[in-house]
């Protein structure tokens, strides 16, 4: 039978049973421990064969118990941030369709149209409790994570639990994880790195730490977590890497540092190089979130002043492709397009039509991922990435299309014409000016960016407006962004 994650994660399990599996600031709970708290949990579902579960939780070992329970129970699990902007959270989980929401009493109230599952800050586990059957299949959806189309609409990734089980292994393989090491829970659960973290560390027997959210905001209390509790693994998005690359000192215990999520480049990690083996990563949701890897210490940076995304791993392969899906040459631009274990099952929303066709099957039967990025593979085999096709940049490691922006701007009746561009301030870092056009003579904008905050997250609203009274056009139509004013960026003013 084709393994599962969580027919994986239970001969952990028998393998170990009082290996540390998941800490956070308030508890710690072994392998076998968490097997329990799992069919605690599944036993007391709402609903006893759920499909589809949306999880809006503090990042936590009730949370992670959450989410293996859903998966055992053979659902696929709706990850969604407590601080998202409530219309976009409500806007997922209904469109997916979930069954019901696993959260927390604090967050219950911004969830009263759904059917709610209660977790408490301790799980009490009947201890007459018999294993519940595993229900997991390899060929059923393991979670379905949103992220922005080409066309700017908001789309779930459904990855399966095949896809997951060979990526839980290609990291493993490629990191040397060990029962030693303890990786670190940092990033949003709305991100690939998120599938990395938990999947990565619980399918190859090591351990996962969770800091609390207050900790995670401040660089120094968070190396101070990760001191006391041995952490090995750091994966993050290079901003994470550019604070840590300013410290006097890091965790004796700390080994490596994997980046992703946006463009490394060397200044940002200069120091790191120094201390500690630090490697460059690429995937998308749509390819199950790890498929190359570089290794920066001792490398090159290419003229765009990054470092390469690296060499597919074992059981992916990279296409560079064209528009008409035909391979360019070797050094040539093209689209990156990946094939093999990790490539999504399909996508879920409003507008998924739009999107399917970025996972295509080639003329020779060969299944791919479009990915929209554009890339050119190099003589020595490694994949330099140079942008995405689309107006999309990564803010915060999070890709954003503007596009979406745009009609969310529109759709506040206050505009009437908009365009939303991406600048670099001086550390390469990506931030949004929106260029509006008022449709009243009363134009507020800080009623705009309230009736923006009910559905975009903080870093979809642009940092800056600019007023004008129309936008400048080319011969064809479109907007100028050339002959837009610029806005300027104190780097160091955050």
């Amino acid at each position: 039978m084709e393994p599962t994650i969580y027919s994986r994660f239970k001969e952990l399990v028998t393998a170990d049973p009082d290996h540390p599996a998941v800490i956070d600031e308030h508890s710690c709970v072994n392998y076998a421990g968490l097997d329990r708290l799992v069919d605690t949990l599944i036993s007391r579902f709402p609903t006893f064969i759920p499909a589809r579960v949306g999880v809006v939780m503090d990042h936590s070992v009730e949370m992670i118990a959450s989410i293996m329970a859903i998966i055992k129970s053979g659902a696929a699990f709706v990850p969604v941030e407590p601080d998202f902007p409530p219309e976009r959270m409500t806007r997922f989980l209904t469109e997916c369709g979930v069954d019901f929401v696993v959260t927390q009493e604090r967050y219950s109230r911004m969830l009263n149209e759904f059917s709610l599952f209660i977790v408490g800050p301790e799980i009490n586990v009947d201890p007459a409790l018999h294993p519940l059957p595993d229900r997991c299949r390899a060929d059923r959806p393991a979670y379905i994570m949103y992220s922005s189309s080409i066309s700017g609409y908001p789309l779930g990734v459904m990855v399966g639990n095949s896809q997951v089980v060979e990526m839980a292994r290609r990291f493993g393989d490629t990191f040397r994880i060990s029962t030693d090491d303890v990786l670190l829970q940092y990033s949003a659960c709305i991100v690939n790195i998120f599938i990395e973290e938990v999947f990565g560390t619980l399918l190859n027997g090591a351990t996962l730490a969770i800091p609390s959210a207050r900790t995670r905001n401040n660089p120094q209390e968070l190396m101070k977590f990760a001191d006391e509790q041995y952490v090995s693994i750091i994966s993050g998005f290079p901003y994470l890497l550019q604070e840590l690359n300013h410290m006097e000192s890091l965790p004796v215990t700390l080994r490596m540092l994997i980046s992703g999520g946006d463009q490394l480049n060397p200044a940002s990690i200069n120091h790191l190089l120094e201390q500690i083996t630090v490697y460059n990563t690429y995937g998308p949701a749509e390819a199950t979130a790890l498929t190359t890897c570089y290794c920066c210490n001792n490398g090159y940076s290419l003229a765009s002043g990054h470092y390469p995304v690296g060499r597919p791993l074992e059981g992916v392969e990279v296409l560079l492709l064209d528009d008409n899906l035909n391979p360019v040459a070797d050094g040539q631009e093209g689209e990156i397009c990946i094939a093999g274990t990790g490539v999504a099952d399909s996508f879920t929303g409003d507008h998924r039509a739009e999107q399917l066709a970025s996972i295509t099957t080639l003329p020779d039967g060969t299944r791919i991922a479009r990915t929209g990025d554009l890339g050119m593979r190099l003589d020595d085999g490694n994949i330099s990435y140079i942008r995405r096709k689309a107006s999309e940049v990564n803010i915060l490691g999070k890709r954003v299309v503007t596009g979406e922006v745009e009609r969310a701007l529109l759709a506040t009746g206050e505009v009437s014409d908009c365009a939303v561009v991406h600048y670099q301030d001086e550390k390469g870092s990506a931030y949004l000016v929106g260029y509006v056009v008022p449709s009243t003579r009363t134009f507020s904008l800080s009623w705009v960016k309230n009736r923006l905050a009910q559905y975009l997250p903080a870093y979809m609203i642009p940092e800056f407006f600019v007023l004008l009274k129309q936008l400048p056009v080319t011969a064809s139509g479109q907007v100028n962004t050339l002959a837009l004013p610029v806005v300027l960026k104190d780097s160091a003013a955050g």
